[in-house]
Order: structure tokens, then C-alpha cells, then sequence
């Protein structure tokens, strides 16, 4: 497919959303195009992005900083930049690899426990896109006692437990607790073509191509195919409506700021629940005076993060730390209770290192020479560290919306970002760190404190909410299949339609929902209807 060829399907974003839903409708047949805000990183220059990612620098980050602007006005300051990446491949190309799958109560929120809200669909409608996704993607697992049914086993056996994992896994064993295999789209073995993980320890840049990323699995399926193109260093600026309130066309732009346009029979946004909303608010028109898709009110509501809270201690014996850098076990068991009524659940996991790598003590420690080596030797590895991701139930408060002052490359205004948490959230968190205070212990941890990361908590970089899904159209902006209750040809794929966020990483339903829609559009196609 060629520049200028008649489009179907217009695709907004080559990310894990995107080029999954692309890649598949191109197999049935569909003219795709995907219009990609960022450029193309070619795997040939993998070893460059990690000798820069080495040096502290974000290896991902390729166009002017106008491009990555934005703003928070919450309590909790939540800080864009550096959680998203434009480019080919989108955030998979410096995510860290995590794919659980939601429980199936996490989908029946409001029904079960009388709080946040029930999405239209339910973990048994989206279990066989999850097995599809994970084999596309390529998954590492093994058994959790605590996940929801599985009708097929993972592609791969689990990634094994390092040394850190093993020592703490003991010790919380005393406390009745059984930790798991993190699932991950990191290759345990070779797999379709791709090489088995070597722990590089830089999997922000993988340069082996052992961790998943949409450029490596699904990208290469559109660019080969003669009904699919990828566009890249191209941001869709706008998208205009005609008769019938139907998506006309997108407007996009390029460096030069110069308008093109281009039209298609369907518009799918998949740009993540920041950029897609404030997509929609900057498309305003006649008939949509506060945004595409809009009338409900909710484009950019109740966004949702996961929080994540931890504790660090100190152990006597070294726990050779920082030589990998993605969790290989969790504790589950704290995910779905019946306290989850009250307040939020979490899991346990164990991060291979605090950041406090021997260059970071050695810039802290003002000693020199032999005195520094005895210093690090001594000091290393005797630091450890819990973590807690802590579920945010949605509410109207927690948004995207327009700023009012701040402009981007193009002279739109830039996305500003509300984040607090309640009551629901600060209990999940004092449960949590009950939890990881109890399990250091056990280990014979001393010194228990927030560390050097304070008592405050982070998050974990997973945007979602803003484009909710739902039945109801003035309850939610797309209904179960992802169409724009609105706009009958425009449809939204990602973390964005999410209406609860549960404990788990967001990219594996990201993909197993864009496989939905790729069903849904192709059995519509065969059907002859739009």
C-alpha cells in the first residue's frame, strides 16, 4: 500500500493498541493505514539506545521536548514525561515486560464489592483474546493459585527466580504467603524467531530482542503486507466530521507543521488515555462544541494510575542486587478479598534493586580512592526493597483536559493532568506496607523505612480511564465493541476505554482488547456494514 491509496481503516498510533488491531485486520484483508506521531527505531540500532540509556540518558526520546509537554494541577503531581514514548512501537518499546492478566472479578467491581464500576464485558468474553495475545506477544508463566481460569498454558515457562526472589520467597513463606511467576513478554527460550533473555540488566532498551515489543511482533506484519502502511513522524492534529456526524478525515502534520489530511471509512484511535482524549477535545466542530465524542462529558474523565508504594530495609547477607532489571516473582494474594469493599487491593512484588547502584554511591559517599572501593564493597547489596501497586477507583475528579496557557510543537494546547487519591486508596496503601513490613521482618530485615524514596507514594506509568466503555452513552464514551456511541465510524482502542484498573499491568489487555475489535470490524466487513 503506497501514500495516497484509498484507506478503510485509518489507525491514530503504532503502539501496543495500534499496530495489534492493524496487524490483525491487514491478515483479513483490510486496508490499513497508521499514522504514528514518532519515528521508527530500527532494531540495527538497539546497542546505540542502550549505551545512551547507560549513560543516563532517554534513549527514546527523539523529537523536540515540545512534542512531550504537559501539566498537572492535582494534589499528587504526576509527571508525563519519560511515561510515554512517540515512536513506532509506542510504550512497548520501553515498557517493562510485566502481562498479567486482569481476575476476572477486577471486571465486576461495583457488582461484588459496591464500588467503582462494572464493565460491559466480562473476563470470560476477553480469556481467548488474552491466550491470542499472549502468543503473538510471546509470554513467560507458570502457575499462580490466585489467577483467574486459563483455558491454554503460557507460550513459554517462566523466566526462573533470581537469587533475591528466592531468599524473600522463603522468608514469606513462614507468613502463609506463596508467591508466583510474573508473566512476562520476555522470551525464556527462543520464540519465533527472537532470541532467549541474557539478563542485560537494560531492559528499558532491549538489545537483544528478547523482551516483547509491537516494532518486533506486529509492526513488520503491516509493513509486509500490500493492504497496510505505517506512517511515521506524522501527528494527527485533528479529525473533522461531515454528514451524518461521521469522521471525515484526519488532519495531520509533520516537523514542518505543514496540514495534510486523510480520509477512510473508519477511524480507530489507539494513542493512549492522554493523547486520545485530548485528541478528541481539540476535534471540536458545530455539532461537538466540547469535543469529539463528547456529549456525555466524560472524554478525559476519571483517568486512573496505579499507585505504588514500598518500604526498603537493610540484610546482613548480600543481596547481589541491580543484576537484572524486571520482577520475576509476586504475591497475589492480596489482589482480590473481600476487604477489597473497603479499600484497595495490591499485590507484593520485589524489584531487583533500589537504585542505589555503586555509582550512586559513589556520588553520595565524598570519599575517594581505596576509601571509596572498602566504602562499596562493604555497603553494596545489603539494601532491599518491596513494592505495591495500589489500584485507583475511577472518579470524575482524576482527568485530562485541555491547559489553558501551556502550548506544544504544533501550537495546541498541551494535555493537563488531575491526580489524587481517597480514602478507598490510602487504606490499600497502609494495608500494603503492613504487609511488606511483616515480610521484611520475617526475612530478618532491619532499618525498615520508605528509603530514599520517601514516604510519598509513585506510580507505576499506567495511564488509563478517559474514554470509558459502557452501554449506558451517557455513562461512558464507546460501548462494548469500542465504538463512539456519537460518531458511528469512529472507534477507540487501548488503556483508555478501561473502567477499572485493577493490580495488573495494563499492555496485555491493551492487546487482547484491540484482537475484540479486530473480530468485531472484520465480522462487520464480511457482514458488508460499517
Amino acid at each position: 500500500m503506497r501514500i495516497g491509496d484509498p484507506v478503510d481503516v485509518c489507525i491514530v498510533g503504532c503502539g501496543p493498541a495500534g499496530a495489534v488491531l492493524g496487524a490483525a485486520l491487514v491478515h483479513g484483508g483490510v486496508r490499513v493505514l497508521v499514522l504514528e506521531s514518532g519515528p521508527r527505531f530500527p532494531f540495527s540500532e538497539r546497542p546505540k539506545l542502550q549505551r545512551n540509556y547507560l549513560r543516563g540518558l532517554d534513549p527514546w526520546q527523539a523529537l523536540p521536548d515540545a512534542f512531550n509537554v504537559s501539566s498537572s494541577r492535582g494534589p499528587i503531581y504526576y509527571r508525563l514525561e519519560g511515561r510515554q514514548v512517540r515512536g513506532v512501537g509506542g510504550t512497548s518499546l520501553h515498557w517493562g515486560g510485566d502481562t498479567p492478566r486482569f481476575q476476572a472479578n477486577d471486571f465486576r467491581l461495583r457488582s461484588l464489592y459496591g464500588v467503582g464500576d462494572d464493565w460491559p464485558i466480562g473476563y470470560a468474553e476477553l480469556e481467548p483474546y488474552y491466550v491470542l495475545a499472549e502468543r503473538q506477544l510471546g509470554v513467560s508463566g507458570g502457575e499462580d493459585p490466585f489467577a483467574s481460569p486459563r483455558s491454554a498454558p503460557y507460550p513459554m515457562p517462566p523466566q526462573p527466580f533470581n537469587y533475591l526472589d528466592q531468599t524473600i520467597v522463603r522468608s514469606a513463606a513462614k507468613l502463609g504467603l506463596r508467591f508466583s511467576p510474573v508473566p512476562q513478554a520476555r522470551n525464556s527460550q527462543p520464540y519465533q524467531g527472537r532470541n532467549q533473555c541474557q539478563g542485560c540488566g537494560t531492559c528499558t532498551v532491549c538489545p537483544i530482542g528478547a523482551k516483547a515489543s509491537v516494532d518486533l511482533t506486529h509492526v513488520p506484519t503491516i509493513d509486509q503486507s500490500e493492504h497496510g502502511l505505517v506512517m511515521e513522524n506524522v501527528t494527527v492534529l485533528r479529525l473533522e466530521t461531515g454528514p451524518g456526524d461521521r469522521v471525515r478525515r484526519a488532519v495531520y502534520a509533520g516537523l514542518d507543521r505543514v496540514e495534510r489530511a486523510v480520509e477512510a471509512d473508519i477511524f480507530v484511535i489507539g494513542a493512549g488515555a492522554v493523547e486520545t482524549p485530548r485528541l478528541l477535545l481539540l476535534s471540536t466542530s458545530r455539532n461537538f462544541s466540547e469535543g469529539l465524542a463528547n456529549r456525555s462529558g466524560l472524554v478525559g474523565k476519571r483517568f486512573m494510575e496505579h499507585l505504588v508504594c514500598g518500604l526498603e530495609a537493610t540484610v546482613a547477607e548480600r543481596a547481589y542486587v541491580e543484576r537484572i532489571s524486571f520482577n520475576t516473582t509476586a504475591c497475589n494474594q492480596f489482589w482480590d478479598t473481600p476487604a477489597r469493599a473497603e479499600r484497595s487491593g495490591f499485590s507484593i512484588q520485589i524489584p531487583t534493586g533500589t537504585g542505589q547502584t555503586p555509582a550512586w554511591m559513589a556520588e553520595r559517599s565524598e570519599l575517594w580512592g581505596d576509601e571509596l572501593s572498602r566504602h562499596i564493597e562493604q555497603e553494596f547489596g545489603h539494601t532491599i526493597r518491596i513494592e505495591s501497586p495500589i489500584e485507583i477507583l475511577p472518579n470524575d475528579r482524576n482527568q485530562v483536559d485541555l491547559d489553558p496557557d501551556l502550548r506544544d510543537y504544533f501550537g495546541n494546547p498541551a494535555p493537563r493532568i488531575y491526580v489524587s487519591s481517597g480514602e478507598y486508596e490510602d487504606d490499600g496503601m497502609k494495608a500494603a506496607w503492613d504487609m511488606q513490613r511483616r515480610i521484611l521482618e520475617a526475612h530478618g530485615a532491619t532499618s525498615v523505612s520508605p528509603g530514599v524514596r520517601g514516604p510519598d507514594p509513585g506510580f507505576w506509568s499506567h495511564q488509563c480511564g478517559t474514554c470509558r466503555m459502557g452501554t449506558d452513552a451517557k455513562a461512558s464514551v464507546v460501548d462494548q465493541n469500542l465504538r463512539s456511541h456519537e460518531v458511528p465510524n469512529l472507534y477507540i482502542v487501548g488503556s483508555s476505554v478501561f473502567v477499572t484498573v485493577g493490580m495488573a499491568n495494563p499492555t496485555l489487555t491493551i492487546a487482547a482488547l484491540a484482537l475484540r475489535l479486530a473480530d468485531h470490524l472484520l465480522a462487520g466487513r464480511a457482514r458488508g456494514t460499517r
